[in-house]
């Protein structure tokens, strides 16, 4: 009777392109294997065959790792759930910088870097969980709304710009771009309108997403940004982590007894979201009377303005992690919780 090779735990490298899978399978017992494959349905369904040729290869005891390369992971990622395979999804810079001093770069020898960095740092595996069809059609609602903002604003800006030197053909640019704004404007109206609808049609995130906007200066874009980026509050739940990743914590910046820099936020962060909670923040200087008031006598005892906002994005972060974990309702007053609770 032929002896079954027991199941080995399999490290796959997989380098993302838009056409391609490069992927690496390395083991602990010194295996290496490479191949390359189509990123379409037909060339996962060549990269199964492939794997399941390896010898004691299976699903479920194997560590896929691949960098985060936007929608190009996407096909991939949901071919090996649907196999209840272990997949690892790594910032690109975090493996950069974990590889050390490097000479040369192709597809082949990065997925061997990406398979040897699973292998080696395995039990800091953050698996990928399969997520929200609603979510992930919010997040490319979100992203489709942001270009057409930023489409708005270019056209904006260079008429704009184009007037102050020459305003005959300002005026006339002006008058050419008028129904492609109108029609950008209307397209950006039918997708938050949609956002609005998919948020209304699951109960949970109905209720998380009342729960941020009750917070007084959290208008609807950031609470969307919030919802998706967090996975409804599954994934940061903790308000350091959550400011660390909206980049409003502050670090120190010193070294021995000669550096003594400023504390000063990262640049590493969600700067979309960064950008959102920056501009709720701005507002509720001036529309949010608790935050107003804040602002103000900070700004008289002579703190920085920049500083006293980045305290107010962290309020803001406060406030409505605080609102969901407790699940009711934000009150300026907290003394009028205890009394509905009484």
């Amino acid at each position: 009777m032929k002896d079954v090779p027991a199941p080995q735990s399999f490290y796959v490298g997989i380098d993302v392109s838009k056409d391609t899978l490069d992927v690496s399978c390395l083991t602990q017992a010194g295996f290496h294997n490479y191949g390359q494959f189509e990123n379409t349905r037909a060339g996962l369904q060549k990269l199964n065959r492939w794997l399941l040729q390896q010898q004691g290869f299976e699903y479920t005891t194997a560590l896929f790792c691949m960098e985060h390369t936007g929608i190009y992971t996407r096909q991939p990622v949901e071919f090996l759930l649907l196999r209840n395979a272990r997949i690892w999804m790594e910032s690109a810079l975090h493996l950069k910088r974990s590889i050390g001093m490097i000479r040369g770069k192709n597809d082949k020898v990065d997925s061997y870097r990406i398979a040897r960095y699973a292998m080696v740092n395995k039990d800091e595996a953050k698996l990928v969980s399969p997520s929200n069809g609603i979510l992930q059609l919010l997040k490319d609602l979100l992203a489709c709304r942001t270009r057409i903002n930023k489409s708005i604003q270019s056209l904006k800006v260079s008429v704009r710009e184009l007037q102050r030197v020459d305003k005959a053909s300002g005026k006339e640019l002006d008058k050419l771009n008028k129904a492609a704004l109108e029609g950008l404007k209307k397209s950006k109206t039918a997708i938050e309108k949609r956002m609005q609808e998919l948020i209304s049609s699951d109960p949970e995130l109905k209720e998380i997403f009342a729960l941020a906007t009750s917070v007084k200066g959290v208008g609807r874009v950031l609470a969307t940004e919030l919802l998706i980026y967090t996975h409804k509050f599954t994934r940061m739940n903790n308000i350091k982590q959550l400011a660390c990743y909206c980049g409003v914590a502050p670090f120190t910046h010193s070294s021995g007894t000669s550096v003594r820099g400023q504390t000063r936020t990262s640049h590493f962060a969600n700067m979309n979201l960064k950008t959102t909670l920056h501009l709720a923040a701005m507002s509720s200087t001036q529309y949010v009377p608790d935050l107003r008031a804040y602002y103000r006598r900070r700004v008289a005892e002579g703190k920085p303005k920049m500083c006293v906002i980045n305290a107010i994005r962290n309020k803001l972060l406060h406030r409505v992690l605080a609102v969901v974990k407790r699940g009711t309702p934000y009150l300026l007053n907290y003394a009028e919780i205890n009394l509905v609770k009484s």
